[in-house]
């Protein structure tokens, strides 16, 4: 790796840990003539598939440290500065977190429909991922500063955290949820299609009391 000035270089978390394991298998697959972790900047990030409104996304999150956001084989990453976990990465379209188990296990109880556990898909060779990387158009920065907060233990037993469903996911969208959404959105269109059928049945009525007499 090479040298330099800035103190954020020159305190690399160590990466190479258990926990690790997979997705940096994952993500050298796709680059492995890229650095292996480098801090975060625009120009490292591999720009062939990352649409241009997804760099930065994490280097955006104020609540996150500086020195929790690198870019990790070309990809942007978050990883805790103390115990070298990552927890974030983007690839392609596409924001992908490492929940805490019992974060997750909150989120199938609570039955939120659009979090996708991304080994399940069978998509982008991520079928060697831990379980627990999700994606989601539902998870906040209040979420993301949560699994900082509990990959940053050292213990054996880390303190737990739990789900807060009104401030770490935006608008949650429960099957009951989604089914009461497509029931409000079909009436407008139900009372429309009544209206048009009163009117045709009351123009044949009328058309046919005039040609009647």
């Amino acid at each position: 790796m090479k040298e330099s000035n800035s103190p954020q270089e020159n305190t690399i978390p160590n990466i190479h840990v258990p926990e690790n394991e997979r997705v940096l298998a994952y993500l050298k697959e796709m680059h492995p003539f890229k650095e292996i972790i480098l801090p975060f900047s625009e120009k490292r990030v591999s720009q062939d598939t990352v649409p241009a409104d997804l760099i930065g996304r994490f280097s955006s999150m104020s609540s996150l440290p500086e020195n929790s956001k690198y870019v990790v084989y070309g990809r942007e990453a978050l990883v805790h500065p103390q115990t070298g976990i990552i927890f974030g990465f983007i690839t392609g379209t596409s924001v992908i977190y490492r929940l805490p188990e019992h974060l997750l296990q909150e989120v199938r109880e609570g039955n939120i429909s659009n979090f996708r556990i991304v080994n399940e898909n069978g998509g982008n060779n991520m079928g060697d991922l831990e379980s627990n990387w999700v994606t989601s158009r539902s998870i906040t920065e209040q979420l993301v500063a949560k699994c900082f907060e509990y990959y940053g233990q050292s213990s054996p037993e880390p303190e737990v955290v739990h789900l807060n469903f009104d401030l770490d996911l935006t608008t949650p969208r429960t099957r009951e949820f989604e089914e009461q959404e497509r029931s409000r959105r079909m009436l407008p269109l139900a009372m429309l299609v009544g209206v048009f059928v009163l009117v045709v049945v009351l123009w044949y009525a009328a058309n046919y009391f005039i040609t009647g007499f």
